[in-house]
């Protein structure tokens, strides 16, 4: 019998005022008493102020007193509460304008601000006081807000050329040469010039501004340098700047220039003087964040290889409707998959496109499951293509018709909303990569822009989590021998932009029926994550081939090639499509309009880890190649079983305000003692607000979500304890005390979280249970969105003997104040699924 996911109508009775609103955790003494190690830390924390001080004093004749400053906090303090903002680094001298890697603040200051830092932190008490702890009687420290700051802080340092540049001139010249990145430096800048005519007004920053603009000028003609528009507020201003063989004037346009307008560019310079001359005075200049070279956009795929035979596509039909996803590549073949294509963006000439790897996308998408099998998709088959072909087949064709990635992206979304608006195409397959691994402390500006795309027209963007060039070994049968591998293994970090935050990346899986070669075991080629700490990247993996191939199977992943003949391939392009055509499925078979949380939720909530990676000691290994595992097919998300009942609640969180969901335990589940037995998955997906210009604290509100159990002590005393832990993630009872911890263990910041536990032995003496969501700020000056932060938590209790008739019982007893509607038609009575 088919018991389907049932959305709880009417969550907003279940809001109320947040609990602790301000965040939690007392003053730290980060010494524990030690006040001698104290004092000899606030003395290497004055010298390093006294150092910063003295760099922002020499410079100030050449670039003026501002400067900015890092703040890197030890891992015990990384927690909201710890951080030195208050008593140290107050906003009002010197306001936090970024940051790093996790713990790691960026803070704007001049030499009199750092000044009066340093003499607070001279001002910290060298002997703490101590307290009675209220609840166990004992005396523990009370330090002041000065000595817990500055205990926190692990060392101060001034921004300086390393942190703006990490490549080298050669390496530069080189890669600039190629007509794909446009030739150009992108340049992150702290904030953004004024114009000429408002500098009187920018106080102490005039000459900051004005050495900048007058130094760019002095690198002489045929340099030219122009702001990139800035998509969101949230994020770093930027500069695109190229040295040309030109003898005309310099350029600094400070306004950016139109989306649509691609300039006729003079030859790139190779010359190593200027470039040399260019980074030096880029890498000095204290306005200048980030120096980068642009990335390049590829396929992460291998040549599809024909096969003998062709393949006769599904019959498509009339008057019938299909789930619909948008290609983004470079072209699918009409001769292969014309009565499936419903639209298409007409970019490129025909001499551009290339159709091989588009239409083995396409042809995954409208019949993978007839071309590979159940064991690799028992999905139903028949996709809508709608094909926007703006990927070029050559370097300089790219450069033609997009000048660069901001122009290649701009035309994405103009094809993104020609899709949406004109078809209802919500799902994209993005299988293209920027040749540049995701490093943890930087949300890059493509990944942004595609979060920003998403956001602002309401898609999904299914991304390839890259390939490596040089391959793995296959994947071993033993465990250890894989735990060898993957120690070995260097480089292999996945690709821009699948960092995504609100978007969904894929890795690889081998398929089945490849001889030695492990089914379902990651493919040697598919890279791993997670890129940004705090995220889980990739998010899904799925079948993508094989990257060795055997005889007669090919690499065991099939599709079409543009003249209809059955091909063969391997790569996380092919991976992702499964994904996509799964949540446009799914997004098709529930009505009405379904949240990108709750798509996105569906997925995650009936992943599971491969087999091959089901050895508890790769759990770690398993998360960052697969992400949250391989979802079950669509039909099995939607129908669920008797043994089980799956609740959604799919709503928003406004500020000062949680979700507070009291219930009884299934009776049917509760022994004779009172003891719940069974089993628990509680998955959370939630779109907060991102800034890029926090690194990898770019999620700056987080969602938290707990299953607790009533607890009642001898006294009489009531309290919940938290029964759930992260899945997917190395055994350990610890329940991480400290912030470092759990970001890493927890996936507290993550935009997805899954937690889960069993109870075969049954737990606690009470039936009284309570689902929790709330949030909690990076800082006191994040504002909650006035929309509040769309969420998604879906809770699936289940009997772990599969006999006891679970949603029946559950359902009952929901009934008296619980709204309830199938998943599949909710829409027709709620405004949000």
């Amino acid at each position: 019998m088919s018991s389907p996911l049932q959305v709880v109508l009417n969550p907003q009775n279940f809001s109320e005022d947040r609990e602790n609103p301000g965040g939690g955790g007392l003053r730290a003494d980060f010494f524990n008493g030690d006040d001698a190690s104290f004092v000899a830390h606030k003395k290497v924390i004055l010298d390093q102020l006294g150092a910063a001080i003295t760099e922002l004093v020499k410079q100030t004749p050449t670039f003026g007193p501002v400067g900015f400053v890092k703040v890197i906090l030890r891992r015990k303090a990384w927690a909201k509460s710890h951080r030195p903002l208050k008593a140290l680094f107050a906003d009002r001298k010197t306001p936090l304008v970024g940051g790093l890697d996790i713990g790691q603040l960026l803070v704007e200051a001049t030499p009199e601000a750092l000044t009066r830092v340093a003499a607070e932190v001279a001002a910290a008490e060298d002997v703490v006081a101590y307290k009675e702890d209220e609840e166990t009687g004992k005396l523990k420290p009370n330090p002041t807000a000065r000595r817990s700051e500055t205990g926190a802080i692990e060392r101060v340092e001034l921004y300086g050329i390393a942190d703006r540049r990490r490549f080298d001139l050669d390496q530069a010249v080189v890669w600039l040469s190629n007509p794909r990145t446009g030739g150009q430096y992108e340049v992150e800048l702290f904030e953004t010039p004024p114009a000429t005519s408002n500098l009187d007004a920018a106080g102490t920053r005039r000459v900051l501004f004005q050495s900048f603009m007058q130094g760019l000028q002095l690198l002489g003609q045929g340099m030219s340098a122009s702001l990139v528009q800035r998509r969101d507020v949230n994020e770093s201003p930027m500069l695109t700047v190229r040295l040309e063989q030109s003898a005309l004037p310099p350029r600094v346009q400070l306004t950016p220039e139109p989306d649509s307008r691609v300039r006729e560019v003079a030859l790139f310079d190779p010359s190593r003087d200027r470039h040399s001359r260019l980074l030096g005075f880029l890498e000095r200049h204290p306005l200048v964040r980030r120096i980068e070279l642009p990335g390049v956009i590829t396929r992460s795929a291998s040549q599809p290889r024909v096969r003998p035979g062709t393949f006769t596509m599904p019959d498509r039909g009339t008057g019938k409707s299909w789930p619909k996803v948008g290609v983004i590549d470079g072209g699918i073949s009409d001769k292969a998959l014309a009565p499936w294509i419903i639209g298409r963006w007409d970019l490129l000439a025909d001499e551009d496109i290339d159709e091989v790897h588009g239409t083995f996308i396409g042809g995954i998408l409208v019949a993978g499951s007839a071309l590979n099998g159940p064991g690799v998709s028992a999905d139903q088959d028949g996709t809508e293509l709608f094909d926007i072909a703006v990927f070029p087949a050559s370097d300089s064709a790219f450069a033609t018709y997009h000048g660069d990635i901001a122009g290649f992206l701009n035309e994405v979304e103009n094809a993104v909303v020609e899709a949406r608006t004109r078809h209802g195409v919500r799902v994209f397959n993005f299988s293209l990569n920027v040749q540049n691994a995701v490093v943890p402390d930087h949300y890059s500006k493509v990944a942004s822009r595609l979060d920003q795309i998403a956001d602002k027209h309401d898609v999904l963007i299914f991304i390839s989590a890259g390939n490596l060039q040089t391959f793995r070994p296959e994947w071993p049968a033993k465990a250890d021998m894989a735990l060898q591998m993957m120690a070995a293994s260097q480089n292999d970090g996945i690709l821009v932009p699948a960092e995504s935050a609100r978007n969904v990346s894929v890795g690889a899986l081998n398929p089945h029926g490849m001889g030695s070669i492990v089914a379902n075991a990651p493919a040697q080629y598919s890279r791993r994550g997670p890129g940004l700490r705090a995220l889980v990247k990739p998010d899904f993996a799925h079948i993508g081939g094989a990257g060795s191939s055997a005889a007669g199977a090919g690499h065991g992943l099939y599709s079409v090639a543009p003249d209809g003949s059955c091909a063969d391939g391997c790569g996380t392009s092919y991976a992702a499509p499964f994904l996509a055509r799964q949540t446009a499925l799914l997004d098709w078979q529930i009505e009405g309009d379904v949240s990108r949380e709750t798509l996105t939720a569906l997925l995650a909530h009936h992943a599971r880890i491969p087999e091959p990676l089901s050895d508890a000691s790769l759990n770690l290994i398993g998360r960052q190649l697969c992400g949250h595992g391989m979802p079950i097919g669509a039909n099995d998300i939607l129908a669920g079983d008797d043994h089980q009942i799956t609740l959604v609640f799919a709503t928003r969180l406004h500020r000062d305000k949680q979700m507070r969901f009291n219930f009884a335990w299934p009776s049917c589940l509760v022994d004779e003692e009172g003891k719940c037995r069974g089993a628990a998955r509680l998955t959370l997906v939630a779109s907060p607000p991102l800034d890029q210009r926090f690194g990898a604290e770019f999620v700056r509100i987080n969602v938290e979500a707990a299953l607790q159990q009533e607890q009642i002590s001898k006294k009489g005393k009531v309290s919940w304890k938290g029964q759930l832990k992260p899945l997917y993630l190395p055994p350990s009872d610890a329940d991480h005390p400290y912030e470092a911890e759990r970001v890493e263990h927890g996936m507290k910041w993550s935009p997805i979280k899954v937690l889960g536990t069993s109870m075969p032995q049954g737990r606690g003496q009470s039936t009284n249970w309570r689902l929790m969501v709330s949030y909690l700020s990076r800082s006191d000056n994040q504002e909650m969105p006035k929309d509040g932060v769309p969420f998604t938590a879906l809770l699936t209790i289940s009997d772990i003997k599969k006999e006891e008739q679970v949603f029946t019982v559950m359902r009952q007893q929901l009934s008296a104040n619980v709204q309830l509607a199938d998943i599949r038609t909710a829409a027709r009575v709620v405004s949000r699924v």
